[in-house]
């Protein structure tokens, strides 16, 4: 029984959101994490009232106070795109608790009219820079001093396991939790179709594997399970992170995450192709959808500009080809 007398936010979302909403249309942990998140600072900005006591000037200060909150050890503000983030999560929870209709299929009927303001806009900020193809080769050529075991790959050569994530990710594009989620078993010569489930979206998208990615992966090749052996690597990202700046320091690189690499790719490759991008990063625009998906032989529009891809460093090239 969802009374709005009596059930909270955070009650509703435990009872109804999550388990018959998100997690059945297949949101994923991080998902949920997220969601968390903005109810714990939905509760310490307005104390969590029960449905029925939730107005207007209740969410206005609940965005109100997002702009206050302070985190972390250096008790930094929220940026611009956290506080749009946390604001449209409420949000969202609010508008399930109201009348199911054709605008709100998820409606769980709880209250006859959610309370609604005009959230804080949303920031577009410019991207972060790549890492350039010198700055990629540096990084490559400090891991035979600098590459040290991890207990999470305790199976393979340190120097080869980041020489493969650092190439394929730069060859791919791939985001980081889809990295450390695709398995042997997914590879199909060049082909790498990933499935919905290890991408960000809700559609799956083909890969193309160019020969400096296979050279790179050959190294730490298995019969089945994960290409980089990371299991769990979200609950180990602490780690794996501090290893990471370890590296770039050495290098003298910039700091970026993995997402550097999927920049990088998408710069280059841009540069040849502009849909073959499109289609490695699984971006393609609501306009060229349906070309993409019925008409377009994806696997020979990726061939063609993945496979020219500039590697960094000379040497690189030679070692792999």
């Amino acid at each position: 029984d969802l009374s709005p007398e009596t059930t909270t936010l955070v009650d509703f979302f435990w009872r109804y959101a999550w388990p018959d909403v998100l997690s059945a249309k297949g949101d994923k942990p991080a998902t949920r994490k997220d969601y968390i998140k903005s109810l714990e600072y939905w509760t310490a900005a307005v104390g969590n009232p029960p449905l029925a006591k939730i107005t207007k000037r209740t969410c206005s200060g609940y965005v109100g106070k997002l702009r206050l909150i302070r985190y972390g050890k250096r008790q930094k503000l929220l940026s611009a795109a956290s506080v749009h983030k946390h604001w449209v999560n409420i949000e969202r929870l609010l508008k399930m608790t109201g009348p199911a209709d054709r605008q709100n299929p998820a409606g769980a009927d709880v209250l006859e009219r959610p309370p609604w303001v005009q959230g804080p806009r949303r920031e577009h900020l410019a991207p972060l820079p790549p890492f350039s193809l010198e700055e990629i080769w540096r990084w490559l050529e400090i891991l035979p001093k600098e590459a040290r075991p991890m207990p999470k790959i305790s199976g393979y050569d340190p120097v080869e396991w980041w020489r493969a994530l650092i190439l394929v990710g730069y060859n791919t594009g791939m985001r980081s939790g889809t990295l450390f989620r695709i398995e042997w078993e997914m590879i199909k010569g060049h082909l790498l179709p990933l499935p919905a489930g290890i991408v960000k979206s809700k559609r799956g998208h083909l890969i193309w594997l160019n020969q400096a990615a296979l050279a790179a992966l050959e190294p730490l090749r298995r019969p089945k399970g994960l290409v980089f052996g990371w299991e769990g690597w979200s609950a180990a990202r602490s780690t794996f992170r501090k290893h990471r700046l370890r590296l770039q320091k050495a290098a003298g690189i910039p700091t970026f995450g993995l997402k550097g690499l999927r920049r990088s790719f998408s710069t280059e490759c841009g540069r040849i192709n502009p849909l073959a991008m499109q289609l490695q990063m699984g971006h393609v625009g609501e306009g060229m959808r349906m070309a993409a998906e019925h008409y377009v032989s994806a696997e020979r529009v990726l061939e063609e500009a993945v496979e020219k891809l500039p590697q960094p460093g000379r040497a690189v090239q030679q070692k792999l080809f």
